[in-house]
């Protein structure tokens, strides 16, 4: 079956066999068939255009990550999930250091290169069960599911070693492209460790993103907001 803008392109194919006990298929059953393949291939492109008008409507446009929008009915699932089962939810707040600098010495096209080489590097780093988001400007979020506060601090020191090691090439406003070192700061909180709720454990870690900026930035602190020593999965 094919359809759209590019009449070659294959939706799907559509096998027929013989009847058993009758005649073969002939030119009148090609042309119930073809109609009812184009219906078929109209009713597949309404679907697959609504299902990437979704997508579209809850990615970021620059880096492709998860949007603010799905950042937070992904909480309210993730910590649901992490409540039913008895696992842990790590949150990780992460904002790149000085990123303003970046954009008044190079130019917004620059800060946007560097954004998208930033998200990029941040998906290398992460598990495909775990979920990356642009919470807006340089602000980013993690969601590591059934992870501590252990395992989310390797996470931690392996993306900020991947941003700090390895400088990103950005365009000037005019001229050739030039390197630029860029760093991050991230919070860490965990999900039932630190908060109770969704909203609770964004605001632990992004009260510890601010702990980790005050310590001199290009680090990662664990959230304090409960005394209780945080448990670990074995």
């Amino acid at each position: 079956t094919t359809g759209g803008t590019d009449p070659a392109a294959a939706l799907g194919v559509l096998a027929l066999y013989d009847r058993l006990g009758a005649d073969e298929f002939d030119d009148d059953d090609l042309v119930t068939l073809r109609t009812f393949a184009s219906h078929a291939a109209v009713a597949v492109e309404n679907v697959r255009g609504h299902e990437e008008a979704q997508r579209l409507s809850l990615t970021d446009p620059l880096t492709g990550l998860w949007n603010y929008r799905y950042l937070r009915e992904s909480i309210r699932r993730e910590v649901e999930r992490a409540s039913r089962f008895g696992r842990m939810l790590s949150v990780l707040a992460l904002d790149l250091d000085r990123f303003k600098d970046v954009n008044d010495t190079y130019g917004h096209a620059a800060g946007d290169t560097v954004l998208a080489e930033f998200a990029r590097r941040l998906r290398g780093e992460i598990r495909e069960v775990d979920l990356a988001f642009r919470q807006g400007g340089e602000e980013f979020v993690l969601l590591l599911p059934e992870t501590d506060a252990r395992g989310a601090a390797i996470v931690a020191e392996r993306l900020g070693a991947a941003i700090r090691d390895t400088s990103m090439p950005v365009e000037p406003h005019a001229g050739t492209p030039v390197p630029v070192r860029v760093t991050v700061s991230i919070g860490i909180a965990v999900y039932p460790d630190h908060a109770n709720t969704g909203q609770q454990v964004l605001e632990a870690a992004d009260d510890a993103l601010y702990a980790a900026k005050a310590a001199g930035r290009d680090t990662y602190r664990v959230s304090e907001r409960r005394e209780t020593a945080a448990r670990e999965l074995p």
